[in-house]
């Protein structure tokens, strides 16, 4: 038994969605936390996603929320798919590396491609500066209000004039440079630069600019 939001709340996709075969799978009814990490407001009620991985989307996995759970008044029991077949793309979060190994009996495929869902992934809007870096034409970067978490990384791309421009869903993984988060990076000062947070799919997921100064 489990506590689904129903249509009221605008779920688009059907329970299971996300598996290659509805049918052959093993579910069992666990607790979804209140406070879990993909759980987000809508309509005014709380609710963790079809496709979240519970308890948590890191080495303590167990398997896979089948529906869509509404949390609002405090911890609910959801069906959770602990064995069985599933497309990476379409979960609504990356799956980490770690609940992927922890989740022994849940095989995730890449191909056929699909598209992931982006309607419960909140885009993280963030702050970026830049100070003159440590050798001539070098910029330091520093980002707040964004942590890459559950296989993201940060990635970045410069404009003379105007700031690239990055939604939720763009497509980062080619025409973009990858970026440490600490090393200084060569800039022109004036110049606009973003900085982007793309999932292990290659989408945007987070973005921040600002306006280059380098070291002369």
């Amino acid at each position: 038994m489990s506590f689904i939001s129903g249509p009221a709340l605008g779920a688009t996709f059907e329970p299971g969605w996300f598996l290659v075969d509805d049918e052959a799978c093993l579910r069992l009814t666990k607790t979804v936390s209140a406070s879990h990490a993909q759980a987000v407001e809508r309509q005014g009620r709380t609710v963790v996603p079809a496709g979240a991985v519970v308890p948590a989307n890191d080495a303590t996995a167990v398997g896979i929320l089948y529906e869509e759970i509404d949390v609002t008044e405090g911890d609910a029991p959801g069906s959770v798919v602990v064995e069985g077949t599933v497309y990476g793309d379409r979960l609504p979060a990356a799956l980490n590396q770690a609940a992927a190994t922890a989740m022994t009996k849940i095989r995730v495929l890449t191909s056929p491609a699909v598209v992931r869902p982006t309607e419960f992934v909140v885009f993280k809007s963030f702050d970026v500066t830049s100070v003159a870096g440590s050798a001539s034409g070098k910029t330091k970067l520093g980002i707040s209000g964004y942590s890459p978490a559950n296989g993201e990384t940060l990635v970045y791309k410069t404009n003379s004039t105007t700031a690239p421009a990055v939604k939720l869903g763009d497509d980062l993984s080619s025409g973009w440079t990858a970026w440490n988060g600490t090393e200084d990076i060569t800039a022109t000062t004036g110049h606009k630069i973003t900085v982007a947070g793309k999932d292990a799919y290659g989408k945007a997921v987070a973005a921040g600019s600002a306006t280059v100064t380098a070291k002369a």
